[in-house]
């Protein structure tokens, strides 16, 4: 048995020797060909719920997550591939995943991209992180076009480049992100969670190495607060644009539709019933309807008869306070109405438009240049970043402006920095986690809109170079 053994690891160690000598970068080459029950030598798992059969690395985690690592602490980026196989499974949302900048086996933080056997569902795949012991951050999803198949392989790979990962399944680019950032460095392995797996041909390529995240310097930004300040105040009210504007926010956003009788008013979705203890949309509501709502207290009951405001109160609201307020039209066929109501309250150097709706933005810009606009989007774009930029920048010049407001999952570096270079301002939606607003300002992002505002007014506090900006 110790002479089979040792003639086996001979065999492997001779096989990854010959990889890593055609491909220097190779440093690990994983065809699991050793005895039954064994694991390679630096494989670390986190529970025995792995071993190897029949010259595959299987797992049974049908009662459970689990992870396997290897490789260092100190590499940073790599490409991963591998070959997986569903045996069985607990129920059709079970997966398994190539884990990278992860620490010790089981340990938080680390990253991970997972495939599901549904892999048609929404998040049929998904980039995520494991921040802490009760905590998953879902950076990315995608769905595929194929659910996995028991009996069937499929093939992984990742590409990690400092905070950017791209995730491949049979060949096929199924998601990207730039939000890789819990772990500048990591080990790297393999994870599932409620089914029984095999895993063969695991290779890692080192990657050279990019500037690190942490020695990029922290960079000033302007900051909105989304709907107010509504992590703490009923949101789209005076109450959250009041706390905004003291908490230190250069902006405060509201949502705003049309009542019955043609006001325009704040609210967020086309119906009251959410923040409000009535029922209906707001277009089929009169103002004195929506007046006697309240809509402060299912956020807190300190907050009881709350009222929903209209425009001209949030305007009010931030008249001479040197925060300006951030409007996003909801409704198709009322830009031309909040313009009239901007200028008859005077606000027009103290109010930016917003709204995914390209002709509105174009509306505003055409009847009111004096109000800057920011064109929205969430849109899952594909290609360089010199491509994405190009699409931006030819969708906001279409709409008449140089800003735009984007989702801040279709962020990098690299694409702030693209925008830029075309004379794009970039702002982004909506950020509460202090370690997303971190990598933001180390990337140079003009403007952040959170839940949150006091966080990213602190950090800036601590800039020496950081002054009070407006909207412009």
């Amino acid at each position: 048995m110790m002479k089979r053994l040792s003639i086996a690891l001979l065999l492997i160690f001779a096989s990854t020797a010959m990889a890593t000598a055609d491909e220097p970068d190779v440093v690990l080459n994983e065809s699991f060909d050793l005895p039954d029950g064994s694991l390679s030598t630096g494989w670390r798992a986190d529970r025995p719920a792995w071993r190897v059969d029949a010259g595959s690395l299987v797992v049974d985690s049908l009662r459970g997550t689990t992870q396997i690592l290897a490789g260092k602490p100190d590499w940073q980026n790599y490409e991963i591939t591998a070959t997986v196989t569903f045996d069985q499974i607990a129920n059709d949302s079970r997966w398994v995943a190539i884990v990278f900048r992860a620490g010790e086996p089981g340990a938080a933080p680390w990253s991970h991209c997972a495939i599901r056997f549904r892999a048609t569902a929404p998040k049929g795949t998904e980039f995520t992180v494991r921040a802490d012991r009760k905590t998953w951050r879902v950076r990315k999803t995608a769905k595929l076009a194929e659910d996995c198949r028991l009996g069937q392989p499929r093939q992984l790979r990742i590409v990690v480049r400092g905070a950017n990962v791209e995730a491949y399944v049979d060949g096929q680019r199924v998601l990207d992100s730039g939000l890789c950032l819990e772990r500048e460095t990591g080990r790297i392995g393999l994870a599932a969670s409620g089914c029984v797996a095999r895993f063969d041909d695991f290779r890692v390529r080192r990657l050279p190495s990019t500037p690190r995240l942490s020695e990029m310097p922290l960079k000033p930004c302007l900051v909105v607060g989304h709907r107010g300040f509504s992590a703490v105040a009923p949101e789209n009210t005076v109450a959250s644009a009041r706390m905004a504007i003291d908490a230190g926010a250069n902006g405060s956003e509201c949502d705003v539709y049309e009542s019955k009788d043609g006001v325009i008013v704040v609210m967020h979705d086309p119906m009251v019933d959410r923040t409000t203890n009535g029922e209906g949309k707001v277009a089929e509501l009169t103002l004195a309807q929506l007046k006697k709502l309240d809509a402060g207290t299912w956020k807190n009951k300190k907050y009881a008869g709350e009222p929903i405001p209209t425009l001209d109160e949030i305007l009010a609201t931030h008249k001479n306070t040197g925060s300006t307020a951030v409007i996003e039209i909801k409704a198709p066929g009322i830009a031309q109405k909040v313009v009239e109501t901007i200028r008859q309250a005077n606000m027009l150097d103290q109010t930016v438009v917003i709204a995914f709706d390209g002709d509105a933005i174009r509306t505003v810009r055409t009847s009111e240049p004096r109000i800057p606009c920011a064109w929205l989007s969430a849109d899952n774009l594909t290609g360089t970043p010199a491509e994405r930029a190009d699409w931006i920048a030819g969708r906001a010049k279409q709409y008449q402006t140089d800003k735009v407001d984007l989702l801040y999952t279709m962020l990098s570096a690299e694409l702030i920095d693209e925008l830029h270079r075309r004379g794009i301002v970039v702002w982004t939606w909506t950020v509460d986690e202090p370690i997303v607003i971190d990598a933001l300002m180390r990337w140079g992002i003009d403007t952040i809109t959170t839940n949150r505002p006091d966080v990213i007014v602190r950090a800036l506090d601590t800039l020496p170079t950081h002054s009070r900006r407006r909207h412009r």
